[in-house]
């Protein structure tokens, strides 16, 4: 059996291997241009005809993370709801428009506006081929679970935001620029994390620990999902006074998820608490908003730096991509479900790298701002790379049970 053939024999061997190429390929290129800042060479890594904040955020959020959320969501959607597959072309399709994506943006963050729109136009096909093909495993299952379509609702709104985004590039309207990647973020991201968290941890546990009792109200994920929604509204409204409001009602309901769903009963069981302190993470970078949104409310100074928006990126976001992938490529691998020392080391890596990227934005110090903005970027790239370097073989070899998928 060929590489190729063995990779397309389901979605998540494509989606993750993808998904791990772009981000090692988005990360690299990004730790290059941070250096550079410092170091002042090489000089073509600070020649970007774009704004860094736009460079970088539309790759993690239109490209990256959402390879990994297709190779999950069609994988699980059908699962849920005892649908049909998802459909070869459809995968493949939007795999590879996700992975040419990376490649036409970093191509045009330094050559010019029409590779960029080229990059918007091959995300756009991505997520609108990844949505039509969740939706119609919606309308066609037998049943119909709140997560698929709280998730299906996601990734509409991101659909819409890529498209967002490149308006914004080609009309240089910076109000649209930050409307796409506060949608991506909050109606995206955000929502799609939360639920696939609220499905499946307890599920986890409930497999995995005796006794356990699985916890995942109804009432909890439409809150935390319209919360998002609402927090993105009055963001972009200007209703900045209001924000802190939001924030502190997530990071009281995300902190009770984090409680509820933890079990002591974890303990030896990396590949179930690596998702616990995985989740933990979003009600710190909740908290951590909720002072920034304060602050900036009465005195109209914005504290913190980026502090609240890399601790759930890196810490929620990058924390859950090794602990749900792993758990999913094992699974779906024919392999025991476990996790081993090295791939436990790259997890760790990834809480390095979340904690010394906060701790950068707290710092007043240039030195060492300096040296945690690349300690973290060397962390993250040692973690994502070792773990990747684990998992490319799987997704190129058959299963080791021998079973199809």
């Amino acid at each position: 059996m060929n590489r190729w053939k063995t990779l397309t024999l389901a979605p998540h061997r494509l989606h993750f291997f993808c998904g791990m190429a772009s981000l090692l390929l988005a990360s690299g290129w990004w730790a290059v241009h941070l250096f550079a800042r410092y170091a002042g060479t090489p000089i073509w890594a600070l020649d970007l005809q774009v704004a860094p904040i736009w460079a970088h955020g539309f790759l993690m959020l239109f490209v990256v993370l959402p390879t990994f959320m297709f190779g999950f969501l069609f994988t699980t959607f059908p699962r849920w709801m005892n649908g049909p597959a998802v459909p070869r072309a459809s995968y493949v399709l939007t795999a590879v428009a996700l992975s040419l994506a990376t490649i036409a943006w970093l191509a045009g963050a330094h050559g010019g506006l029409a590779l960029q729109l080229l990059a918007v136009a091959l995300a756009t096909l991505g997520l609108l081929t990844g949505l039509v093909a969740l939706l119609r495993v919606l309308v066609d299952a037998q049943k119909v679970v709140s997560h698929a379509v709280v998730a299906s609702i996601a990734v509409a709104t991101g659909t819409v935001s890529v498209a967002g985004f490149g308006y914004g590039l080609a009309e240089a309207n910076d109000f649209a620029l930050h409307f796409a990647v506060r949608a991506a973020l909050w109606g995206f991201l955000f929502p799609v994390f939360f639920a696939v968290c609220h499905r499946m941890i307890p599920f986890f546990s409930q497999n995995a620990i005796p006794g356990y009792v699985a916890w995942r109200p109804l009432w909890m994920l439409v809150a935390v999902a319209a919360l998002a929604y609402a927090r993105l509204l009055l963001g972009t409204a200007g209703a900045f006074d209001w924000l802190p409001i939001a924030d502190v009602a997530l990071a009281l309901l995300t902190a009770t998820c984090a409680i509820r769903w933890t079990s002591l009963g974890a303990r030896g069981n990396p590949l179930l608490w690596t998702l616990y302190a995985g989740v933990a993470w979003l009600p710190v970078a909740m908290a951590l908003q909720a002072v920034r949104d304060a602050g900036f409310a009465l005195t109209g100074q914005w504290l913190l730096g980026r502090a609240p928006i890399h601790a759930l990126g890196i810490g929620f976001f990058g924390s859950m991509l090794v602990a749900m992938v792993t758990r999913v490529t094992m699974g779906h691998s024919g392999r025991p479900l476990t996790m081993n020392g090295a791939t436990l080391a790259c997890f760790l890596g990834v809480q390095v790298a979340a904690v010394a990227r906060v701790l950068g934005e707290l710092s007043t110090a240039p030195e060492a701002v300096r040296d945690l903005l690349l300690g973290s970027m060397f962390a993250w790239l040692v973690a994502f790379g070792a773990w990747s370097a684990l998992n490319f073989g799987i997704y190129l070899s058959p299963r080791s049970d021998d079973r199809p998928g």
